[in-house]
């Protein structure tokens, strides 16, 4: 089962699909209200600085301000504030330069509870399919959605990764054939390149598809391009995944919790799959 937990790790790099989905930053009211925040005097005092320099981090994106409602005094979130004073008390550098990335996506509050556009993560792994939390995180629809659209491997772009991947030797880890088959796939895409909002989302469920499909079974004697086994290329995903993980049939318990543990991998921000696809995004690396 660990086994299994890892590969789905590798599965479940939608970040490149999520940042460039336009979703706006959440509003700081979300994790404290302005009635609890700390004025500028005190905020300043418990980071030891002066107000010039508490602004500059504000300046910096180092911390977040709101005005209270008819004054002109900012506001500062205490969390945000012990955070950063922490890490100065512990040798860090407050002004040093560093990235900052705002996201209206993924939410860890304090008590260390996870959401995902406001929906509880623990909450989705019992009431949703590992799809219908893709589509929330990249669309906002909700899992009650009709006519949702299908994670399917277009033929193409599924057979140059089948390919790709059946070249490699048997000693090869998912993770290795993941990354020859996303770049075999994209050279079948006409559409890559398509940034609107709505391309992107179905490039996600094509991506994320074709990763799955092009997998050999788990059960083949040797490392080929195999089919999708018996399953319908409609299947839940984590049904599909199984079968390219597991040599022994999942029973529907074995299924859920696999498909618990790709909701909970949907978005994990700041991890280095997430910080490269933001740099690479942010620069417009595709041609034109």
């Amino acid at each position: 089962m660990n086994r299994i937990f890892a590969a789905a790790i590798d599965i479940v790099n939608v970040d490149c699909i999520n940042i460039w989905c336009g979703m706006e930053p959440p509003e700081w009211g979300d994790r404290a209200s302005l009635a609890d925040g700390l004025p500028a005097v005190e905020a300043a005092r418990r980071l030891g600085v002066k107000r010039e320099t508490l602004y500059a981090y504000v300046s910096r994106g180092l911390l977040a301000s709101r005005r209270a409602p008819g004054s002109r005094e900012s506001r500062f979130d205490p969390a945000e504030v012990a955070r950063l004073a922490q890490r100065t008390r512990a040798g860090g550098r407050a002004g040093a330069l560093e990235v900052v990335v705002d996201s209206g996506l993924t939410l860890l509050d304090p008590a260390g509870r996870l959401f995902f556009r406001g929906w509880d993560a623990e909450a989705a792994c019992e009431e949703a399919t590992f799809e219908q939390v893709a589509e929330w995180l990249w669309t906002g629809a909700p899992p009650e959605a009709a006519m949702r659209p299908a994670f399917r491997a277009p033929a193409p772009e599924l057979a140059a990764a089948a390919r790709a991947v059946g070249a490699l030797g048997p000693g090869a880890r998912p993770v290795e054939r993941l990354r020859v088959a996303v770049v075999a796939a994209a050279t079948a895409d006409p559409l890559r390149f398509d940034r609107r909002p709505d391309a992107v989302a179905s490039a996600g469920r094509r991506i994320i598809s074709v990763l799955v499909d092009a997998l050999p079974a788990a059960s083949a004697p040797a490392v080929t391009a195999a089919p999708a086994g018996e399953l319908a290329p409609e299947a839940p995903v984590a049904e599909r995944l199984w079968s390219r993980l597991s040599p022994l049939p999942g029973t529907a318990d074995q299924v859920g919790v696999l498909n618990a543990a790709l909701v909970l991998l949907a978005d994990h921000e700041m991890a280095s799959s997430t910080l490269a696809a933001r740099v690479a995004a942010s620069t417009s690396m595709a041609a034109h």
